[in-house]
Protein backbone atom coordinates (compact mmCIF):
# COMPACT_ATOMS: atom_id res chain seq x y z
CA UNK A 1 0.00 0.00 0.00
CA UNK A 2 1.42 3.40 -0.94
CA UNK A 3 1.92 4.60 2.25
CA UNK A 4 3.75 8.38 3.48
CA UNK A 5 5.03 6.06 6.86
CA UNK A 6 8.04 3.65 7.53
CA UNK A 7 6.92 -0.12 7.20
CA UNK A 8 8.28 -1.57 10.06
CA UNK A 9 10.62 -4.60 8.95
CA UNK A 10 9.48 -8.15 9.89
CA UNK A 11 11.75 -9.32 12.58
CA UNK A 12 10.74 -13.63 13.30
CA UNK A 13 10.20 -16.28 11.06
CA UNK A 14 6.69 -16.89 11.27
CA UNK A 15 5.03 -20.26 13.15
CA UNK A 16 3.42 -21.72 10.27
CA UNK A 17 4.22 -24.85 8.57
CA UNK A 18 1.28 -25.13 5.71
CA UNK A 19 3.54 -27.25 3.16
CA UNK A 20 2.33 -28.34 1.60
CA UNK A 21 4.06 -22.66 -17.52
CA UNK A 22 6.61 -16.41 -44.53
CA UNK A 23 4.12 -13.84 -45.75
CA UNK A 24 5.32 -15.06 -49.56
CA UNK A 25 4.66 -18.52 -49.10
CA UNK A 26 1.43 -20.08 -50.78
CA UNK A 27 -1.46 -20.32 -48.80
CA UNK A 28 -2.93 -23.98 -49.23
CA UNK A 29 -5.97 -24.22 -47.32
CA UNK A 30 -7.08 -27.91 -46.56
CA UNK A 31 -10.13 -29.35 -45.78
CA UNK A 32 -12.49 -27.92 -43.34
CA UNK A 33 -13.56 -29.81 -39.77
CA UNK A 34 -16.86 -28.71 -39.44
CA UNK A 35 -17.58 -30.45 -36.66
CA UNK A 36 -16.93 -27.74 -34.20
CA UNK A 37 -20.04 -26.10 -36.13
CA UNK A 38 -22.52 -29.13 -35.58
CA UNK A 39 -24.28 -27.50 -32.39
CA UNK A 40 -24.73 -24.20 -34.63
CA UNK A 41 -28.67 -25.31 -33.99
CA UNK A 42 -28.78 -26.04 -30.64
CA UNK A 43 -31.01 -24.28 -27.98
CA UNK A 44 -28.46 -24.64 -24.57
CA UNK A 45 -29.69 -23.34 -21.52
CA UNK A 46 -28.55 -21.99 -18.26
CA UNK A 47 -29.75 -20.98 -14.58
CA UNK A 48 -28.75 -17.81 -12.58
CA UNK A 49 -29.82 -16.13 -9.32
CA UNK A 50 -31.42 -12.66 -10.39
CA UNK A 51 -30.02 -10.30 -7.90
CA UNK A 52 -26.30 -11.16 -8.72
CA UNK A 53 -26.64 -12.38 -11.97
CA UNK A 54 -24.57 -15.17 -11.29
CA UNK A 55 -24.16 -19.06 -10.91
CA UNK A 56 -22.31 -19.05 -7.84
CA UNK A 57 -23.24 -16.59 -4.59
CA UNK A 58 -22.12 -16.34 -1.05
CA UNK A 59 -25.16 -15.74 1.14
CA UNK A 60 -24.90 -14.31 4.45
CA UNK A 61 -27.21 -15.12 6.34
CA UNK A 62 -28.33 -12.41 9.12
CA UNK A 63 -31.91 -12.13 9.20
CA UNK A 64 -34.70 -15.00 9.81
CA UNK A 65 -34.18 -15.29 5.52
CA UNK A 66 -32.66 -14.56 2.58
CA UNK A 67 -35.10 -13.69 -0.37
CA UNK A 68 -33.68 -13.65 -3.80
CA UNK A 69 -35.08 -15.09 -7.50
CA UNK A 70 -33.83 -17.22 -10.30
CA UNK A 71 -34.23 -16.61 -14.03
CA UNK A 72 -33.33 -19.41 -17.05
CA UNK A 73 -31.99 -18.02 -20.04
CA UNK A 74 -31.42 -19.90 -23.47
CA UNK A 75 -28.77 -19.10 -26.12
CA UNK A 76 -31.35 -18.32 -28.57
CA UNK A 77 -35.00 -18.15 -29.08
CA UNK A 78 -36.62 -21.71 -28.91
CA UNK A 79 -39.16 -21.41 -31.30
CA UNK A 80 -41.83 -23.44 -29.66
CA UNK A 81 -42.57 -23.86 -26.00
CA UNK A 82 -40.33 -24.70 -23.53
CA UNK A 83 -40.27 -26.49 -19.66
CA UNK A 84 -37.77 -26.32 -17.20
CA UNK A 85 -37.95 -27.20 -13.57
CA UNK A 86 -35.36 -25.67 -10.81
CA UNK A 87 -34.84 -28.22 -8.10
CA UNK A 88 -32.48 -28.77 -5.02
CA UNK A 89 -29.67 -31.11 -6.66
CA UNK A 90 -28.46 -32.94 -3.30
CA UNK A 91 -25.70 -35.09 -5.47
CA UNK A 92 -23.80 -32.05 -6.68
CA UNK A 93 -22.88 -31.41 -3.11
CA UNK A 94 -19.75 -33.85 -3.24
CA UNK A 95 -18.79 -33.10 -6.85
CA UNK A 96 -18.41 -29.53 -5.78
CA UNK A 97 -16.56 -30.54 -2.65
CA UNK A 98 -13.89 -32.93 -4.67
CA UNK A 99 -13.87 -29.90 -7.09
CA UNK A 100 -12.78 -26.95 -4.46
CA UNK A 101 -11.23 -28.92 -2.06
CA UNK A 102 -13.71 -28.33 0.22
CA UNK A 103 -16.22 -29.92 2.84
CA UNK A 104 -19.40 -28.11 2.88
CA UNK A 105 -22.35 -30.13 4.42
CA UNK A 106 -25.88 -29.51 2.61
CA UNK A 107 -28.00 -26.90 3.23
CA UNK A 108 -31.62 -28.51 4.39
CA UNK A 109 -34.16 -28.84 1.33
CA UNK A 110 -36.93 -28.10 3.80
CA UNK A 111 -35.52 -24.44 4.19
CA UNK A 112 -35.65 -24.02 0.56
CA UNK A 113 -38.89 -22.26 -1.33
CA UNK A 114 -38.91 -22.04 -4.81
CA UNK A 115 -41.68 -20.02 -6.44
CA UNK A 116 -44.29 -22.43 -8.85
CA UNK A 117 -42.35 -25.56 -6.96
CA UNK A 118 -39.40 -23.96 -9.80
CA UNK A 119 -41.62 -24.69 -12.58
CA UNK A 120 -40.35 -22.54 -15.76
CA UNK A 121 -42.86 -22.03 -18.82
CA UNK A 122 -40.64 -19.97 -21.95
CA UNK A 123 -42.70 -18.58 -25.18
CA UNK A 124 -41.21 -19.76 -28.57
CA UNK A 125 -39.64 -16.05 -28.56
CA UNK A 126 -38.52 -15.77 -24.72
CA UNK A 127 -34.64 -16.07 -23.94
CA UNK A 128 -35.08 -15.11 -20.63
CA UNK A 129 -37.80 -16.13 -18.30
CA UNK A 130 -39.32 -13.96 -15.88
CA UNK A 131 -38.17 -14.28 -12.18
CA UNK A 132 -39.07 -17.25 -9.38
CA UNK A 133 -38.74 -16.17 -6.06
CA UNK A 134 -36.34 -17.74 -3.92
CA UNK A 135 -36.31 -17.80 0.05
CA UNK A 136 -33.51 -19.63 1.95
CA UNK A 137 -34.91 -19.59 5.48
CA UNK A 138 -33.11 -19.63 8.80
CA UNK A 139 -33.51 -22.66 11.70
CA UNK A 140 -32.10 -23.81 15.01
CA UNK A 141 -30.86 -26.51 13.25
CA UNK A 142 -28.02 -24.58 11.53
CA UNK A 143 -24.42 -24.31 13.03
CA UNK A 144 -23.16 -20.73 14.11
CA UNK A 145 -20.20 -19.42 11.43
CA UNK A 146 -20.78 -22.50 9.34
CA UNK A 147 -21.24 -22.34 5.36
CA UNK A 148 -23.30 -24.83 3.72
CA UNK A 149 -24.07 -25.96 0.07
CA UNK A 150 -27.19 -25.01 -1.49
CA UNK A 151 -27.33 -26.59 -5.42
CA UNK A 152 -30.13 -25.50 -7.38
CA UNK A 153 -29.82 -27.57 -11.14
CA UNK A 154 -32.33 -26.72 -13.81
CA UNK A 155 -33.42 -29.67 -15.61
CA UNK A 156 -35.25 -29.38 -19.14
CA UNK A 157 -38.41 -31.09 -19.89
CA UNK A 158 -38.46 -30.11 -23.85
CA UNK A 159 -36.99 -32.13 -26.23
CA UNK A 160 -34.18 -30.57 -28.31
CA UNK A 161 -33.34 -27.74 -25.36
CA UNK A 162 -29.79 -28.69 -23.74
CA UNK A 163 -28.75 -27.32 -20.69
CA UNK A 164 -24.57 -27.71 -20.27
CA UNK A 165 -23.35 -29.27 -17.22
CA UNK A 166 -21.40 -26.42 -16.69
CA UNK A 167 -24.43 -24.21 -16.86
CA UNK A 168 -27.19 -25.93 -14.75
CA UNK A 169 -26.40 -25.11 -11.77
CA UNK A 170 -27.08 -22.30 -9.55
CA UNK A 171 -24.94 -22.80 -6.40
CA UNK A 172 -25.03 -20.84 -2.95
CA UNK A 173 -22.76 -21.21 -0.20
CA UNK A 174 -24.92 -19.96 3.12
CA UNK A 175 -23.07 -18.60 5.78
CA UNK A 176 -24.67 -18.38 9.10
CA UNK A 177 -24.31 -15.47 10.59
CA UNK A 178 -27.58 -15.39 12.43
CA UNK A 179 -26.60 -14.47 15.63
CA UNK A 180 -23.60 -12.45 14.26
CA UNK A 181 -25.59 -9.14 13.19
CA UNK A 182 -23.47 -6.30 15.03
CA UNK A 183 -22.44 -4.44 12.12
CA UNK A 184 -25.90 -4.69 10.34
CA UNK A 185 -26.53 -0.81 9.35
CA UNK A 186 -29.19 -1.82 6.66
CA UNK A 187 -29.82 -4.08 3.11
CA UNK A 188 -27.90 -1.30 1.23
CA UNK A 189 -25.77 0.42 3.62
CA UNK A 190 -22.35 1.18 2.68
CA UNK A 191 -19.70 -1.00 4.78
CA UNK A 192 -16.04 0.07 6.24
CA UNK A 193 -13.33 -1.06 5.49
CA UNK A 194 -10.54 -0.77 7.65
CA UNK A 195 -6.39 -1.75 7.31
CA UNK A 196 -5.51 -2.49 10.89
CA UNK A 197 -1.79 -1.40 11.52
CA UNK A 198 -1.13 -4.49 13.83
CA UNK A 199 1.96 -3.24 14.87
CA UNK A 200 1.03 -0.12 17.17
CA UNK A 201 -2.91 -0.99 17.41
CA UNK A 202 -4.65 -3.92 18.90
CA UNK A 203 -7.87 -4.90 16.55
CA UNK A 204 -10.12 -5.13 19.53
CA UNK A 205 -10.55 -1.98 19.15
CA UNK A 206 -12.46 -1.81 16.52
CA UNK A 207 -15.33 -2.99 19.36
CA UNK A 208 -15.55 0.43 20.68
CA UNK A 209 -16.80 2.46 17.24
CA UNK A 210 -20.47 2.33 17.86
CA UNK A 211 -23.28 3.95 15.71
CA UNK A 212 -25.56 6.44 18.32
CA UNK A 213 -28.26 4.44 16.77
CA UNK A 214 -31.15 2.32 18.21
CA UNK A 215 -29.70 -1.09 17.03
CA UNK A 216 -25.53 0.13 18.16
CA UNK A 217 -24.50 -1.02 15.17
CA UNK A 218 -21.00 -1.55 14.74
CA UNK A 219 -19.33 0.95 12.79
CA UNK A 220 -16.40 -1.25 10.86
CA UNK A 221 -17.54 -4.18 8.92
CA UNK A 222 -14.20 -5.56 7.30
CA UNK A 223 -10.63 -5.26 9.05
CA UNK A 224 -7.09 -6.21 7.46
CA UNK A 225 -4.75 -7.58 9.73
CA UNK A 226 -1.88 -5.26 7.98
CA UNK A 227 0.06 -7.30 7.40
CA UNK A 228 1.73 -10.63 6.64
CA UNK A 229 4.10 -10.72 3.95
CA UNK A 230 4.97 -13.27 0.72
CA UNK A 231 8.05 -14.64 1.12
CA UNK A 232 10.74 -17.03 -0.94
CA UNK A 233 12.54 -19.52 0.77
CA UNK A 234 15.47 -20.78 -1.74
CA UNK A 235 16.76 -23.33 0.39
CA UNK A 236 13.25 -25.07 0.60
CA UNK A 237 12.12 -24.05 -2.87
CA UNK A 238 8.86 -22.74 -1.93
CA UNK A 239 7.23 -19.87 -1.57
CA UNK A 240 5.19 -19.27 2.00
CA UNK A 241 3.62 -17.17 4.20
CA UNK A 242 5.53 -15.10 7.03
CA UNK A 243 4.48 -13.23 9.58
CA UNK A 244 6.11 -10.95 11.86
CA UNK A 245 5.94 -11.33 15.71
CA UNK A 246 2.96 -9.04 15.97
CA UNK A 247 0.94 -10.71 13.21
CA UNK A 248 2.13 -14.27 14.13
CA UNK A 249 0.78 -13.16 18.33
CA UNK A 250 -2.37 -12.32 16.62
CA UNK A 251 -2.97 -15.63 14.78
CA UNK A 252 -1.61 -17.60 17.87
CA UNK A 253 -4.06 -15.74 20.07
CA UNK A 254 -6.77 -15.65 17.47
CA UNK A 255 -9.71 -16.96 19.86
CA UNK A 256 -8.78 -13.86 22.27
CA UNK A 257 -8.34 -11.02 19.67
CA UNK A 258 -10.04 -12.00 16.50
CA UNK A 259 -12.58 -14.23 16.84
CA UNK A 260 -14.87 -11.95 19.73
CA UNK A 261 -14.84 -9.33 16.39
CA UNK A 262 -15.88 -12.21 14.29
CA UNK A 263 -18.75 -12.75 16.49
CA UNK A 264 -20.00 -9.40 16.69
CA UNK A 265 -20.18 -9.39 12.91
CA UNK A 266 -16.83 -8.05 11.36
CA UNK A 267 -15.11 -9.52 8.99
CA UNK A 268 -11.43 -10.41 9.66
CA UNK A 269 -9.27 -10.74 6.56
CA UNK A 270 -5.34 -11.46 6.53
CA UNK A 271 -3.46 -8.92 4.72
CA UNK A 272 -0.79 -10.24 2.13
CA UNK A 273 2.16 -7.74 0.89
CA UNK A 274 5.66 -8.05 -0.86
CA UNK A 275 8.40 -8.28 1.61
CA UNK A 276 11.78 -6.81 -0.85
CA UNK A 277 12.05 -10.39 -2.56
CA UNK A 278 11.67 -12.01 -5.85
CA UNK A 279 8.53 -13.70 -4.78
CA UNK A 280 5.52 -11.11 -5.42
CA UNK A 281 1.93 -11.41 -5.75
CA UNK A 282 2.07 -10.48 -9.24
CA UNK A 283 4.52 -12.29 -10.37
CA UNK A 284 3.69 -16.18 -9.33
CA UNK A 285 3.41 -18.63 -12.28
CA UNK A 286 0.34 -21.15 -12.93
CA UNK A 287 1.90 -23.64 -10.34
CA UNK A 288 3.11 -20.71 -7.64
CA UNK A 289 -0.41 -19.44 -7.56
CA UNK A 290 -1.73 -22.69 -6.87
CA UNK A 291 0.63 -23.36 -4.19
CA UNK A 292 0.65 -20.12 -2.55
CA UNK A 293 -2.89 -20.51 -2.67
CA UNK A 294 -3.37 -23.59 -1.05
CA UNK A 295 -1.57 -22.36 1.92
CA UNK A 296 -3.75 -19.38 2.13
CA UNK A 297 -6.94 -21.65 2.31
CA UNK A 298 -5.14 -23.48 5.10
CA UNK A 299 -3.93 -20.36 7.22
CA UNK A 300 -7.52 -18.93 6.65
CA UNK A 301 -8.96 -22.74 7.95
CA UNK A 302 -6.49 -22.90 10.59
CA UNK A 303 -6.98 -19.27 12.54
CA UNK A 304 -10.99 -19.41 11.18
CA UNK A 305 -9.99 -16.18 9.23
CA UNK A 306 -12.73 -14.45 6.33
CA UNK A 307 -10.54 -14.39 3.76
CA UNK A 308 -7.24 -12.29 2.36
CA UNK A 309 -6.46 -9.00 0.96
CA UNK A 310 -3.41 -8.57 -1.88
CA UNK A 311 -1.54 -5.39 -1.75
CA UNK A 312 1.31 -5.20 -4.57
CA UNK A 313 3.97 -3.23 -3.43
CA UNK A 314 7.47 -4.02 -1.90
CA UNK A 315 9.03 -7.13 -4.37
CA UNK A 316 12.26 -7.65 -5.88
CA UNK A 317 12.34 -8.74 -10.15
CA UNK A 318 11.21 -12.24 -9.95
CA UNK A 319 14.45 -14.84 -11.55
CA UNK A 320 12.36 -16.42 -14.72
CA UNK A 321 14.01 -19.18 -14.52
CA UNK A 322 12.36 -20.35 -11.61
CA UNK A 323 9.38 -22.25 -12.56
CA UNK A 324 7.06 -20.71 -9.34
CA UNK A 325 7.95 -17.10 -11.10
CA UNK A 326 6.62 -15.17 -13.52
CA UNK A 327 6.68 -11.94 -15.51
CA UNK A 328 5.14 -9.34 -13.19
CA UNK A 329 1.44 -8.78 -14.45
CA UNK A 330 -1.81 -7.93 -14.07
CA UNK A 331 -2.85 -11.23 -15.34
CA UNK A 332 -0.28 -12.94 -12.98
CA UNK A 333 -2.03 -11.33 -10.42
CA UNK A 334 -5.27 -12.39 -11.46
CA UNK A 335 -4.40 -15.80 -11.44
CA UNK A 336 -3.54 -15.83 -7.37
CA UNK A 337 -6.63 -14.53 -7.18
CA UNK A 338 -8.35 -16.85 -9.52
CA UNK A 339 -6.72 -19.72 -7.56
CA UNK A 340 -7.34 -18.56 -4.18
CA UNK A 341 -10.95 -17.96 -4.42
CA UNK A 342 -11.22 -21.53 -6.04
CA UNK A 343 -9.88 -22.85 -2.99
CA UNK A 344 -11.70 -21.27 -0.18
CA UNK A 345 -14.83 -20.05 -2.49
CA UNK A 346 -16.70 -18.86 0.85
CA UNK A 347 -14.16 -16.38 1.99
CA UNK A 348 -13.49 -12.88 0.69
CA UNK A 349 -10.50 -12.52 -1.94
CA UNK A 350 -10.28 -8.53 -2.14
CA UNK A 351 -7.90 -6.15 -3.79
CA UNK A 352 -5.96 -2.97 -2.70
CA UNK A 353 -5.96 -1.98 -6.29
CA UNK A 354 -2.33 -0.58 -6.96
CA UNK A 355 0.16 -2.08 -8.90
CA UNK A 356 -0.32 -5.02 -10.87
CA UNK A 357 -3.18 -6.10 -8.87
CA UNK A 358 -6.16 -4.47 -10.79
CA UNK A 359 -5.69 -5.71 -13.91
CA UNK A 360 -9.52 -6.71 -15.79
CA UNK A 361 -8.42 -10.37 -17.12
CA UNK A 362 -10.47 -13.55 -17.52
CA UNK A 363 -8.64 -16.50 -16.21
CA UNK A 364 -9.43 -20.16 -17.63
CA UNK A 365 -13.06 -18.38 -19.15
CA UNK A 366 -13.74 -17.09 -15.98
CA UNK A 367 -14.83 -13.29 -15.21
CA UNK A 368 -12.80 -11.38 -12.28
CA UNK A 369 -16.37 -10.47 -10.80
CA UNK A 370 -16.43 -13.95 -10.03
CA UNK A 371 -12.91 -14.23 -7.91
CA UNK A 372 -12.54 -10.78 -6.71
CA UNK A 373 -14.82 -9.92 -4.08
CA UNK A 374 -14.26 -6.73 -2.86
CA UNK A 375 -11.49 -3.67 -4.24
CA UNK A 376 -10.65 -0.73 -2.77
CA UNK A 377 -8.55 2.13 -4.42
CA UNK A 378 -5.57 4.30 -3.45
CA UNK A 379 -5.47 7.32 -1.68
CA UNK A 380 -6.46 10.42 -4.05
CA UNK A 381 -8.94 7.74 -6.69
CA UNK A 382 -12.26 9.46 -6.45
CA UNK A 383 -13.54 6.50 -8.91
CA UNK A 384 -12.69 2.70 -8.98
CA UNK A 385 -13.61 1.08 -12.22
CA UNK A 386 -15.39 -2.24 -11.59
CA UNK A 387 -13.88 -5.27 -13.28
CA UNK A 388 -15.64 -7.27 -15.69
CA UNK A 389 -18.57 -9.41 -13.79
CA UNK A 390 -17.93 -6.73 -11.07
CA UNK A 391 -20.52 -3.91 -9.99
CA UNK A 392 -19.62 -0.54 -7.99
CA UNK A 393 -21.61 -2.72 -4.44
CA UNK A 394 -18.20 -4.64 -4.49
CA UNK A 395 -15.66 -1.39 -5.16
CA UNK A 396 -14.72 1.14 -2.37
CA UNK A 397 -15.33 4.68 -3.44
CA UNK A 398 -13.06 6.79 -1.28
CA UNK A 399 -9.83 5.85 0.71
CA UNK A 400 -8.72 8.03 3.77
CA UNK A 401 -5.69 8.06 5.88
CA UNK A 402 -6.68 8.17 9.64
CA UNK A 403 -3.01 8.80 10.95
CA UNK A 404 -1.41 11.61 8.57
CA UNK A 405 -3.29 15.20 7.07
CA UNK A 406 -3.47 13.73 3.72
CA UNK A 407 -6.52 12.38 2.24
CA UNK A 408 -8.86 13.05 5.12
CA UNK A 409 -11.75 11.17 6.13
CA UNK A 410 -15.04 14.04 5.55
CA UNK A 411 -18.43 13.92 5.90
CA UNK A 412 -18.90 15.05 2.33
CA UNK A 413 -16.12 11.90 1.26
CA UNK A 414 -18.68 9.77 2.92
CA UNK A 415 -21.94 11.13 0.99
CA UNK A 416 -20.01 10.73 -2.28
CA UNK A 417 -19.48 7.17 -1.95
CA UNK A 418 -23.37 7.11 -1.03
CA UNK A 419 -24.57 9.09 -4.16
CA UNK A 420 -22.07 7.56 -5.86
CA UNK A 421 -23.89 3.92 -5.68
CA UNK A 422 -20.13 2.35 -3.99
CA UNK A 423 -20.08 -0.55 -1.58
CA UNK A 424 -17.75 0.19 0.44
CA UNK A 425 -15.54 3.30 2.25
CA UNK A 426 -11.91 2.49 3.05
CA UNK A 427 -9.93 3.44 5.65
CA UNK A 428 -6.51 3.01 6.99
CA UNK A 429 -4.39 3.09 10.36
CA UNK A 430 -7.00 3.60 13.11
CA UNK A 431 -4.57 4.63 16.13
CA UNK A 432 -5.91 3.39 19.41
CA UNK A 433 -4.31 5.88 22.65
CA UNK A 434 -1.94 3.98 24.78
CA UNK A 435 -2.16 5.65 28.34
CA UNK A 436 2.35 4.90 28.29
CA UNK A 437 2.70 7.47 25.69
CA UNK A 438 -0.01 10.16 26.62
CA UNK A 439 1.43 12.53 24.12
CA UNK A 440 0.21 11.09 21.34
CA UNK A 441 -3.58 11.41 22.51
CA UNK A 442 -4.09 14.23 19.79
CA UNK A 443 -3.29 11.17 17.58
CA UNK A 444 -5.86 9.00 18.14
CA UNK A 445 -8.53 12.08 19.14
CA UNK A 446 -8.09 12.86 15.88
CA UNK A 447 -8.65 9.47 14.09
CA UNK A 448 -11.76 9.64 16.37
CA UNK A 449 -13.20 12.70 15.04
CA UNK A 450 -12.65 11.05 11.65
CA UNK A 451 -14.32 8.14 12.10
CA UNK A 452 -17.31 10.37 13.33
CA UNK A 453 -16.82 12.17 10.18
CA UNK A 454 -17.47 8.86 7.90
CA UNK A 455 -20.39 7.86 10.11
CA UNK A 456 -22.46 10.41 9.87
CA UNK A 457 -21.56 11.13 5.95
CA UNK A 458 -22.78 7.29 5.45
CA UNK A 459 -25.50 6.81 8.05
CA UNK A 460 -26.57 10.04 9.11
CA UNK A 461 -25.72 9.22 12.70
CA UNK A 462 -23.00 10.25 14.94
CA UNK A 463 -20.45 7.37 16.43
CA UNK A 464 -20.65 7.09 20.57
CA UNK A 465 -18.34 8.87 22.31
CA UNK A 466 -15.51 6.92 22.31
CA UNK A 467 -14.59 5.75 26.01
CA UNK A 468 -12.17 2.90 26.74
CA UNK A 469 -9.32 1.57 24.80
CA UNK A 470 -7.82 -2.05 24.06
CA UNK A 471 -3.70 -1.67 25.30
CA UNK A 472 -1.38 -3.83 22.63
CA UNK A 473 -1.43 -7.78 23.66
CA UNK A 474 -4.19 -7.36 25.99
CA UNK A 475 -7.71 -8.48 26.36
CA UNK A 476 -8.49 -6.11 29.27
CA UNK A 477 -10.39 -2.57 28.48
CA UNK A 478 -9.02 0.77 29.59
CA UNK A 479 -10.71 3.55 30.29
CA UNK A 480 -9.69 7.16 28.03
CA UNK A 481 -10.63 9.57 30.17
CA UNK A 482 -7.07 10.63 30.58
CA UNK A 483 -7.32 11.67 26.86
CA UNK A 484 -7.24 15.48 25.87
CA UNK A 485 -10.28 16.63 23.82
Amino acid sequence: MKMNFNIIAAAAVAGISFMGISCTEEVVIGSLDESRYSNVNTVNGYVRDAKTGKADNVIELRTESYESSLVFGLSKMPAKGVDVVLEYDADYANTYNAEHETDFPLYPEELLTIEEDGKIVLAPDDKLSYELGLTIAYSDQLQDDQTYILPIKAVSKTEGITIPENTSRSVYLVKNFRNQSSTFKGEDAVKTFLFFEVNDTNPLNALEFVLDNEEESLFFDYIVLFAANINYNAETGRVYVYCNPQVQFLLDHNEEYLQPLRDRGIKVLLGLLGNHDESGLAQLSEIGARDFARELAAICEAYNLDGVNFDDEYSSSPDLSNPLFAPKSGAAAARLCYETKKVMPDKDVTVFAYGSMYGDYTIDGVEPGMFVDIAVPNYGVSTLRPLTGMTLKQCAGYAAELNLYSYQATEASAQRVVQGGYGFYMLFALYAADAATKNVSKRNSQANTYCNNVCRGLYNVPLKTVEYYYPQQSTVRESMSWVEP
